[in-house]
């Protein structure tokens, strides 16, 4: 393959065939990762092997059979090394925010301590560092292959695919880690330059994490005993992340005979499920509220703008020199030298948007929970290992190693778990916090006084566990991204530390039809729910907003003002729209196109909210007051006019306009948006004359639901975008095909893959790997 590197793989080397069969056949037991890999229908792999090590290297080996080309682009970030292929100045997605290269690099070449975390791996998790080191050693394997570059048809050639090291798997991880953190601050980081000097980049302006849940974020619902027909757990889990990048999820079963057996799916580079199921209990995560950073205000010493203020005494901060090799024009490659400022909270940031300026009296420095997070996979490990919603929750707390999502689980008992048990800053966020400057905005981050040590929380253990949110029950419990303060339509968890999210504040527009929706199921089944309906939660595509809204358009639509055209039309339109956000839906566009332009009208609603109703409240457009019947009016009258000036009719089918190009043609897409309070949330671009750009979809990506009947598993679900990352490739759009059609895959649990009718291949991969000076590979299909 051209310029591609590999590690070479070869054959047992003569040193080890010089000793005797029981001592070549001893080493090779200990030194060898062996894999069994069944793969079955959709491009699922079922990964078995003895330990971690080995369990690592089979799915390394799988993950990259399917998407080599987005894993090397991924360590190409974590090393610092875009703006060398492809110049400073291009995109780069260093999380869930757009940066400039040049942001990007001189963020991973300066935000972590590489010989820090991988210390402390091979320290303190040492089963981590197995599956991470094996995970290496899979994708190697594949690479290795005589047929790889023909899986790889995006990438196969470029320079910067080469094998990967555990410490490139490693800065994987911590990208993930920093995803609702550091990572949003990239170009902020870039562009901290003390007074005087040239700043290289403005960059986007950092957002809280929470900002991103209109399109980034998640539901998940769990139903106990006492509401499900069979008397056991119900789990439905509906993550909405991108469907390009590095953060796509990848569907696997792994197993570990005696000692482990978990299904679902997990982050790209990522060598365990992140949601999923094992025999006993289900789970799924949702974006927490959770903050996980801070900034500090600093006060500079007069004259010295690279020294603060502690305590009345300053401290000088320290300086990083970063070097980022950067394509040039003539094809060369250069150097481009940044320096990052660092004090004792964390690195310097400058945001001039979001008043974050550093002149010759004042700085911010930016502190992370997150940044050092080293115990995500034995977190996930511990997750896969519990034996019921319980259990699962000790872990939680015994570990404390999630990074920014909340909790929803099941078990085959009917015992049900909600819990936020991420870790966030231990600050107590009240008026009469002397710490406490300012909150920038709602949901924004905390600026605390970086003048006194006592401030400084990045010196102290996080957020106590026992005061974080969490409850058992058997009846219901959800979170559609909101702070876990309503737990269902009865009950309440209070007080929450305002860190971790606002309590009695209004949701949005999704969780309050999570509520509607999972009583319209307990009122429909009375009390009895099954698997099938309490998926339909998310797949039936109702859309909240239009609950709300309709009512007071009927009556709107009869006065005589909007009888005249194109009112008239646009009225039967959406008088006659079922009020989905399924493909064949007509009206949808239009209601969209519409409803976007008016929740921020002032006094919009005639009933306020009210923190005793969470899901009712506030509603009913108040069209008694004049200003608001008019931007009604308005904003129908310019929704008409966007579809007309792109030629599109009023009652067009969602289908015609939301959908995902591929190589065999245009695939619809159902749901809606954020704002719209549809569950099946479709994040797409703006509408054009060819539709919703959909570049860059982020949405509904990996569903599942599970369940127990008389101790027997059953599960379920789809992975929308499929399995490969690869356009060419038939698991790249398999499951986008079935996913508006609502039907989900049988995941195969409780039977061998080996027997299944589905299983399409196997394979066995072995691999010596470095205590010995040489290494044996095998490969071969059954």
């Amino acid at each position: 393959m051209r310029g591609l590197k590999i590690v070479s793989v070869l054959a047992v080397g003569t040193s080890m065939l010089c000793g005797s069969p029981s001592s070549v056949d001893a080493a090779s037991a200990r030194n060898r990762y062996d894999a069994d890999i069944q793969w079955a229908e959709y491009g699922i792999p079922h990964i078995t092997a003895r330990d971690l090590g080995s369990l690592g290297f089979g799915t390394g080996y799988a993950y990259a059979s399917l998407n080599a080309c987005l894993l090397l682009d991924t360590v190409m970030t974590v090393r610092g090394e875009r703006s060398r292929y492809y110049g400073p100045d291009a995109d780069a997605m260093p999380g869930f925010q757009k940066a400039s290269n040049l942001a990007s690099d001189v963020f991973f070449r300066s935000y972590f301590d590489p010989d820090a975390l991988e210390n402390d791996y091979r320290t303190h998790h040492v089963d981590a560092w197995q599956l991470i080191t094996g995970y290496a050693a899979g994708v190697n394997y594949f690479l290795s292959r005589k047929d790889a570059a023909t899986h790889m048809h995006s990438c196969a050639g470029r320079p910067w695919v080469h094998s990967v090291s555990p410490r490139d798997i490693m800065m994987v991880i911590a990208q993930k880690a920093v995803l609702a953190s550091g990572s949003a601050f990239t170009g902020a980081l870039l562009n901290a330059a003390p007074p005087g000097q040239p700043r290289m980049d403005n960059g986007p302006v950092p957002e809280p994490a929470s900002s991103h849940a209109g399109s980034i974020g998640s539901n998940a619902y769990a139903f106990g005993a006492a509401v499900t027909k069979y008397k056991t757990g119900i789990l439905v889990g509906n993550p909405h992340f991108p469907w390009e990048g590095s953060n796509r999820f990848f569907e696997m079963h792994q197993i570990i005979p005696g000692k482990l057996d978990v299904m679902g799916a997990a982050l790209g580079g990522f060598p365990l499920v992140n949601i999923g199921f094992n025999h006993d209990v289900a789970w799924s995560h949702t974006l927490s509220t959770g903050q996980r950073f801070t900034l500090f205000r600093l006060m500079l010493e007069p004259g010295h703008p690279d020294h603060y203020l502690v305590d009345g005494k300053p401290e000088p901060m320290s300086t990083r020199l970063i070097d980022v090799p950067v394509l040039e024009k003539d094809g060369g490659v250069g150097t481009i030298q940044h320096t990052v400022y660092i004090t004792r909270f964390g690195p310097v940031v400058v945001a001039q948007k979001r008043g974050l300026t550093w002149d010759d009296k004042t700085a911010f420095a930016f502190a992370d929970s997150e940044r050092g997070n080293t115990r995500m996979i034995d977190q996930w490990l511990r997750i896969a290992q519990s034996h019921s919603s319980g259990d699962l929750l000790d872990g939680l707390k015994e570990i404390r190693g999630l990074p920014w999502v909340n909790t929803i689980a099941a078990d085959r008992h009917g015992k049900i778990l909600l819990a936020d048990e991420s870790i966030v800053p231990d600050v107590n966020v009240t008026q009469n916090n002397p710490c406490i400057l300012k909150v920038l905005s709602d949901t924004g981050p905390v600026i605390l006084d970086g003048t006194t040590a006592r401030c400084d929380w990045t010196r102290h253990s996080p957020l106590s566990a026992s005061v974080m949110p969490a409850i058992l029950s058997d009846t219901t419990v959800f979170n559609s991204n909101d702070a876990p303060w309503v737990v269902n339509s009865n009950d309440r968890l209070k007080p929450i530390p305002v860190i971790v999210g606002p309590s009695d504040g209004p949701l949005r527009m999704r969780s309050r039809m999570s509520m509607t929706a999972i009583q319209q199921r307990l009122a429909e089944t009375h009390n009895a729910v099954t698997s099938q309906t309490a998926a339909s939660i998310v797949l039936d595509d109702q859309n909240y907003a239009a609950r709300e809204v309709m009512p007071a358009m009927e009556q709107l639509c009869g006065d005589p003002e909007f009888a005249a055209q194109p009112l008239s039309t646009a009225c039967k339109v959406l008088l006659a729209w079922d009020r989905r956000n399924q493909p064949d839906s007509k009206g949808a566009v239009l209601f969209r196109e519409f409803w976007q332009r008016v929740p921020k009208t002032p006094q919009i609603w005639s009933v306020s909210f009210n923190p005793d109703a969470p899901g009712t409240t506030p509603n009913t457009l108040a069209l008694s007051v004049p200003a608001v019947r008019e931007h009604l009016k308005a904003a129908l009258l310019e929704a008409v006019d966007t579809l007309g000036k792109i030629h599109f009719p009023l009652d067009v089918p969602l289908s015609a306009v939301q959908y995902r190009s591929t190589l065999k043609g245009n695939i619809p897409i159902p749901g809606g948006r954020e704002f719209e309070g549809t569950l099946n949330i479709a994040g797409f671009g703006n509408l054009t004359d060819h539709g919703y750009r959909n570049h860059s979809i982020v949405g509904t990506s990996y569903f599942q639901v599970v369940t127990w009947d008389a101790d027997k598993l059953h599960a379920s679900g789809i992975l929308a975008y499929g399995q490969s990352s690869e356009p060419d490739t038939p698991y790249y759009s398999d499951q986008t095909r079935l996913f508006p059609t609502g039907k989900l895959i049988d995941l195969s649990f409780e039977r061998s893959p080996k027997s299944s009718s589905t299983t399409s291949r196997q394979e066995h991969i072995s691999l010596f790997h470095p205590t010995s000076s040489s290494v044996e590979s095998s490969s071969h299909p059954e």
